[in-house]
């Protein structure tokens, strides 16, 4: 700058420090606003994912007469290498979310004992599940299942498109490539509700009746009712879902792990059914939102309840998809017996407001 008598000056110190604090200021203040509306617009692409995926599962029923099996997993509670190995309800989806090539090649798999019939219960003699089979003929992962497939991944979430190597869990203390390595990520998993008298469930614990289970709190006194599960299951078809489509989840969020076990992926389960299926029994986000992952020490673990939450990255609460396709955002002070009843496809109860 120039002044009357031709000297030239520039901004003093102070004047530029000034115009720094005020842009600082106003980055500051617009900071939060910018981010407010990423994660707007990621919460909109999540719950539009829940209906896709729901609308996907309705389709499905139309065609097979019956919603897909929670996990295609053994006919028997027995300690079996197959008792949590198999297929799960997501793969059973794929010709509805245009995915028909990654279906195709899961069909069609060289895995020996599931050539041509992936779901096939029970495994043929002397085969063991089929990620084992499919780990042991070299076929990590198999193809088809390393499809990384957006519908299945909510955009808030910060963990890996392809379940990584050993090295990644810390805790694991093991090294090298696990049975599910290089499958696709999901973010999402399907409802076993409380008992396993939820939509889905695999093969064993639905065949398990009469059974008695203590999970649930239905009348709200703080104690946990005995739950009984009368008969047993092949399938579920819409006429089963005796409380009404409208008031029954189906899937919901559920993206988080505590080992390499039961890390969240939409082909199925290799050893832990925690990877594709939640329950309706601990409060939604476990009371541990924020948490990062992987968990590092024993003690992060420890505070969970269980691998079985509903768990979202987004503030406040999770997407649920429920039978009829809707999609309702539950928050987390989501009561437990309200919580325990909308997994529950026939508890015949009067549902408190939820949403």
């Amino acid at each position: 700058m120039t002044t009357r008598n031709g000297c030239k000056r520039g901004f003093t110190l102070v004047e530029l420090l000034v115009v720094i604090a005020i842009i600082g200021v106003l980055v500051a203040l617009l900071l939060p606003a910018i981010q407010s509306a990423r994660e707007a617009a990621r919460r909109s692409a999540c719950g539009n994912n829940v209906k896709q995926i729901g609308l996907a599962l309705l389709n499905c029923h139309d065609v097979m007469r019956q919603f897909p099996r929670g996990a295609y997993t053994h006919t028997t509670l027995a300690t079996s290498a197959a008792n949590q190995d198999g297929l799960g309800w997501a793969t059973k989806i794929l010709p509805y979310l245009e995915q028909t090539a990654a279906y195709q090649q899961i069909v069609n798999n060289k895995v020996p004992g599931y050539e041509g019939n992936p779901w096939r219960i029970p495994p043929a003699p002397g085969r063991q599940g089929f990620f084992k089979e499919a780990a042991a003929a070299g076929l990590l992962p198999v193809p088809g299942g390393d499809a990384s497939i957006d519908t299945f991944l909510c955009p808030s979430v910060d963990l890996p498109r392809y379940v990584p190597d050993l090295g990644y869990f810390p805790l694991s203390g093991l090294s090298g490539k696990g049975r599910n390595f290089g499958y696709g990520t999901s973010h999402y998993k399907a409802s076993r509700g409380p008992s396993d008298r939820g939509m889905f469930w695999r093969t064993a614990e639905g065949l398990k009746a009469p059974s008695t289970d203590t999970q649930a709190d239905y009348n709200g006194d703080g104690v946990l009712e005995n739950i009984v599960k009368e008969e047993s299951l092949t399938r579920i078809r819409m006429t089963d879902v005796m409380d009404g489509t409208s008031h029954t989840i189906a899937i919901g969020e559920a993206a988080y792990f505590l080992s390499f076990a039961d890390f969240p992926m939409w082909m199925g389960t290799f050893f832990e059914d925690g990877s594709t299926l939640f329950k309706t029994i601990s409060a939604i986000n476990c009371n541990m939102a924020g948490a990062s992952f992987p968990l590092a020490t024993k003690e992060e673990v420890e505070k969970f309840p269980n691998d079985d939450c509903a768990y979202s990255w987004h503030p406040g609460g999770a997407f649920f998809g429920f039978v009829d396709g809707s999609v309702h955002f539950l928050t987390e002070d989501l009561d437990l017996t309200t919580f325990a009843m909308l997994g529950d496809r026939y508890d015949q109860q009067i549902l408190r407001p939820y949403d």
